[in-house]
């Protein structure tokens, strides 16, 4: 079966039909704008450039992904008791402090105390959330440019 008319698909020298087809198995006439051509054997392939942007959104990803698992470890070694006296726990606690900081006083109850030297803490439950929404507005902001 051929298809003459159908521009997604190409005939050669040997008369076997290629259907040229992008990735995401659209068909194609050309690159998009912006695209990069590279001549193969087999014929042309597209590659897609990268914007600057895609680099930033993975470092703020990254950034704010390492605060808030930080900020969750916080939370665990609280709801542990862990002991303040050892130098890891310290130093996690020590790192988090000015990032939960900002929420504190937020809510009346900024910890709970159950049982013994366990502790939840409820500003450091409301940091993950104002953080993760912080990350999404930066990383929403650096994909405008992109969109228009």
């Amino acid at each position: 079966m051929t298809y003459r008319n159908d521009p997604s698909v190409e005939e050669t020298d040997e008369h076997v039909i290629h259907e040229r087809r992008t990735y995401d198995d659209r068909p194609y006439d050309r690159p998009a704008a912006g695209d990069q051509v590279n001549v193969n054997a087999g014929g042309p392939t597209y590659v897609e450039q990268t914007s600057p942007l895609v680099y930033a959104r993975r470092v703020v990803g990254l950034i704010f992904g390492i605060m808030i698992a930080l900020i969750g470890l916080r939370i665990l070694l609280l709801a542990l008791g862990a002991n303040e006296g050892n130098g890891l726990v310290d130093a996690i606690y020590g790192i988090t402090e000015p990032l939960v900081a900002p929420f504190r006083g937020i809510f009346s109850i900024d910890e709970v105390r159950p049982v013994g030297r366990s502790v939840l803490d409820v500003a450091a439950v409301v940091a993950i959330v104002g953080w993760s929404l912080v990350g999404l507005v930066i990383v929403a902001i650096l994909r405008l440019p992109e969109r228009a």
